[in-house]
Order: C-alpha cells, then sequence, then structure tokens
C-alpha cells in the first residue's frame, strides 16, 4: 500500500513539474477581456472595488433594466470561464450577466485564499450594490454552489432563484483526499500550478467550511434548482438529496439530473445548461 502510495505522489510530482509552465493563473488582463469582447461585438464593463481592503474584480455586460444573471465560478476559475455565456445573444437578451473573480482567483488578491464563509462576506456587499428593482438570479457551479447557498442563506429576499450546478453541500460525502493534505505542505505546495495553489487550500479549508453551513441552509427562502450530472466523479449527485433535507424554507425546490453528464456541467453540457437558465424566470 505505501508503495503505490509513493509512485502516486511521485507520478502527481512530475505531472506538476511538466504542467507548470503550461497552466497560468487562469485569469485574462482587462485590456485582453475587453479586446476579445469588441471582437464579438459585446460590451464589456469590468469593476475592480475594496471590500474591508480586499479586491474584488468583477465583469458585467447587459442593461440593469434587466433581471441580472449572476455567475460564482469552482475552483480554480475566474470569470472568464463564463464569457461565451456572456457572449450568448439569447442569454443578452434576457439578463445583465455578471460574473466574479471568487476571493483568491483571477484578479480578486489571487493566491490569497480565504475560508468559504470569509468569501461571501466580501462578494454580497457587492451583490446588494448591484440589486435593482428586477429580480437576480444566482448561479454557483461546483465550489461556487455552497457559496451561494450561502449568499443566498445570509440575504433572504436578495435572489430569486439560487442554481447550485454540480456543487457540494453535505461534509459527510466530502472525499478525505489525503492528497491534497501532502501537497498543501511546503516545498510541495510551491509545485502546485497557477491558481490550484489556492484551489487547493480552499478545498481543504470547504472540508470544515460545510459544517457551520449545514446550520443556515433552513435560513434559504429563495427558489432553489439543482443541476447535476449523473455520472459526476468529483462532487456526489447525493447533495441534491441532501439539500432538499435541509433547505426546509425554500420558496421551491426543484433538481434536474442531466443524465451521462459529469462535472463540467457548464461546458460540456453548454446547450442544456443555457437552455436550463433561459428558463430562469
Amino acid at each position: 500500500m505505501k508503495k503505490v502510495v509513493i509512485i502516486s505522489l511521485v507520478v502527481i510530482f512530475i505531472t506538476l513539474l511538466l504542467c507548470r509552465c503550461v497552466i497560468s493563473k487562469m485569469r485574462w488582463s482587462d485590456k485582453k477581456a475587453e479586446r476579445v469582447f469588441k471582437s464579438k461585438n459585446v460590451p464589456l464593463q469590468i469593476v475592480d472595488t475594496l471590500i474591508d481592503n480586499r479586491h474584488i474584480h468583477y465583469a458585467m455586460t447587459g442593461s440593469d433594466t434587466l433581471p441580472s444573471l449572476v455567475f460564482i465560478h469552482g475552483s480554480p476559475g475566474s470569470w472568464f470561464h463564463y464569457m461565451k455565456y456572456m457572449w450568448d445573444k439569447d442569454l443578452r437578451k434576457k439578463f445583465r450577466i455578471i460574473s466574479f473573480d471568487r476571493p483568491g482567483f483571477g484578479y480578486s488578491d489571487f493566491g490569497d485564499a480565504m475560508h468559504l464563509q470569509e468569501q461571501c462576506k466580501l462578494i454580497l456587499p457587492v451583490l446588494q450594490k448591484l440589486k435593482t428593482d428586477q429580480p437576480m438570479f444566482l448561479c454557483g457551479h461546483s465550489y461556487g454552489g455552497p457559496m451561494v447557498a450561502k449568499l443566498a442563506a445570509d440575504a433572504p429576499g436578495l435572489f430569486k432563484i439560487v442554481m447550485i450546478a454540480s456543487g457540494a453541500l453535505d461534509p459527510a460525502l466530502e472525499k478525505k483526499e489525503t492528497w491534497r493534505h501532502i501537497m498543501d505542505k511546503k516545498p510541495l505546495f510551491w509545485f502546485l500550478p497557477g491558481s490550484f495553489q489556492p484551489s487547493n487550500t480552499e478545498l481543504l479549508y470547504l472540508k470544515e467550511d460545510l459544517k457551520p453551513l449545514a446550520k443556515d441552509l433552513d435560513k434559504i427562502t429563495a427558489n432553489v434548482l439543482f443541476v447535476h450530472g449523473d455520472k459526476d466523479t468529483w462532487v456526489s449527485i447525493e447533495n441534491i438529496a441532501y439539500g432538499k433535507k435541509m433547505m426546509v424554507n425554500a420558496a421551491s425546490f426543484t433538481a434536474d439530473t442531466l443524465r451521462g453528464a459529469d462535472h463540467q456541467v457548464p461546458w460540456k453540457r453548454r446547450e442544456k445548461f443555457k437552455n436550463i437558465l433561459l428558463g430562469l424566470e
């Protein structure tokens, strides 16, 4: 058994060395983003604001006379992972689309990983400021799933629908992932490429952060929509049943199971995911 673990660690170590020069911080400069969006004839507004001396960076397109669709990315990631949704003509007709760099990623103080609850405290004031008299829909994928749940619990009435895509909620369903603890130690940590450093740290935090989150889930009063692939091997689809059991005060609870889909639903099932988004009202 020890031999297998050692071999696995050596393989991981060599892989990280090889990909370190390839995998970046998973972010675009503002100038590049503006240039690309301009080539698509899509207006883009990029905002960097300070909340408690922390940078919160996000991108936005569309009129504030429309309902807002807010994307919260997984781990790792950044706002530009949702660029194709921001370019989509059908979605732009219906929504003002906002996509965040979560704290520790993109240009929101890259590399400085934070606990789930701390991240929500930074992003929530921005969302409250962005709220108009139109509905606000909140969509979080993977790590973004528990984050949107916490945001909805902390601000009842702010969001009309909370969409949790491939999200982890149940602490009992979290895998031990011993390798993450090993890679969290220096000098191995330094070999994690780019955004995988804050990602590894926050995912270790998450295993404990989900425990206090459980006490907040009954505060959610928005409509809740789960979207999950039945072939997801990263985050268990059983999180849907857990969410339904815990979100007892949600205005409604709906689950959309995607047959044959894995964890990467927003990108591998983009047309289906888009249609689900268009159905938000």
